[in-house]
């Protein structure tokens, strides 16, 4: 990117896509598609930046237990539609209830695995809902964001940044940055557990992510497929989100 965005104060892994390159020679305008973890812990100078993005659309991929006990800190004052697309891995609940001192990080690498090469099948639902409030009208700026910014939003950002035609190179790329500053989740998992473990639930590794993408290329062989029968985002819906989020270089 050639445009940091400002750090959002209280979120540790937000960031403007803007500036990230198509492979026709567009690119992401700044300040209409934003990624983050949670907004729970914004302090008042993060919420005055939130504010500042007039924001108009939040798709927030927690599931409703995780909303309610870390509610989102919004502008007191903003209009901004939410839709209901949230979900929870299946096993996650069961892979932080059965960490331990003796859990080492290769369950928390094999756990992650495991979920991304669901997202695909389980979850189409979901990503589709994404896509239809991204489409609506007037939904842009719009942030997408979940618990920590790196998983179920990583792979989110990875299908809309297919979509609009950024190359698998730069999509790894933006994937990989949420290791530059990864969420604490140490409130997550029970005291004791190892720091190699915790560090590996809270970083991101390229194979998760190419996980998500052999899962999607053995149901339905290129991910344009797939965006356009599981995802229902066809030519045209394409075309219209490229035009409202690229300007040419």
């Amino acid at each position: 990117m050639d445009n940091p965005s400002s750090p959002l104060e209280g979120a540790s892994n937000f960031r403007d896509l803007g500036g990230l390159h198509t492979e026709d020679g567009q690119r992401i305008r700044h300040g209409v598609l934003f990624r983050s973890d949670s907004l729970a812990d914004l302090t008042i100078e993060g919420l005055a930046t939130l504010e500042r993005l007039e924001l108009k659309t939040i798709c927030d991929l927690r599931d409703r237990s995780e909303r309610l006990s870390h509610p989102n800190r919004l502008p007191a004052n903003a209009v901004i539609h939410q839709p209901d697309i949230g979900f929870l891995p299946q096993g996650a609940h069961d892979l932080i209830a059965g960490l331990g001192r003796t859990t080492p990080a290769q369950t928390v690498h094999l756990a992650l695995s495991n979920y991304y090469r669901r997202f695909p099948t389980e979850h189409a639902s979901n990503f589709s809902g994404m896509f239809d409030a991204l489409l609506a009208p007037g939904a842009l700026p719009a942030l997408i964001h979940c618990t920590s910014g790196k998983d179920r939003t990583g792979f989110a950002i990875a299908l809309v940044l297919s979509a609009l035609g950024v190359s698998r190179e730069l999509i790894r790329a933006d994937y990989l940055r949420s290791n530059m500053a990864p969420r604490n989740l140490a409130f997550m998992v029970p005291g004791g557990v190892p720091p190699s473990t915790l560090e590996a639930l809270m970083k991101v590794r390229a194979d998760y992510l190419e996980a998500s993408f052999a899962t999607i290329e053995a149901h339905w062989l290129s991910v344009d497929t797939f965006l356009e029968q599981a995802i229902g985002l066809d030519r045209q819906r394409r075309i219209r989100l490229r035009t409202q989020v690229l300007e040419p270089h």
